[in-house]
């Protein structure tokens, strides 16, 4: 893998970067996440809808990243096959968070939610493409093809505690 050089953002960089991507995300929860995660993601005040609520349950994988794609909703899941680059491209991907597993514990869960809305909520559009996986241990494994160099892109990440 080729490294890059650290690069410093002026404010304006930063600036112009929120200008492009600002958007609040539309987010689309499948049966795994569960209805329950749905209402809290509801309840603060974001635009989701329940895989259930529109009649695609039973559907496959395939036809519930289309219809996330076609409504510009960022899939919520915890099925490990949307990883699947042959079977789901990033190019047909409107972006997709893989949630850690409600364990005995549900503050990883719960973390994982929160860091969802605080840190893609906002810029919605600068996720498009990306394939997002958050651990029980709060790292986040961040996925993307690069279409200017042709290359698929990781770098894993550990976010401080979310306000």
């Amino acid at each position: 893998m080729k490294k890059r050089k650290l690069e410093i953002l002026t404010n304006d960089q930063v600036s112009d970067f929120k200008r492009k991507f600002e958007s609040n995300a539309r987010f689309l929860v499948d049966e795994s996440v569960g209805i329950n995660a749905a209402r809290l993601i509801r309840d603060r005040g974001w635009n989701v809808c329940y895989i259930e609520d529109l009649d695609l349950l039973d559907r496959s994988h395939e036809a519930v990243l289309a219809f996330a794609r076609r409504e510009e909703r960022i899939l919520l899941t915890h099925h490990f096959d949307f990883l699947d680059d042959s079977r789901f491209p990033f190019h047909r991907n409107p972006g997709l968070v893989i949630l850690p597993p409600v364990t005995g514990s549900t503050l990883g869960f719960a973390d994982a939610i929160n860091g969802v809305l605080e840190l893609i909520g906002p810029l919605s559009k600068a996720y498009r493409g990306f394939k997002i996986r958050i651990a029980e241990d709060g790292v986040w494994t961040i996925r993307r093809f690069n279409t200017e160099e042709g290359v698929h892109q990781e770098i894993s990440v550990k976010f401080g505690k979310m306000k």
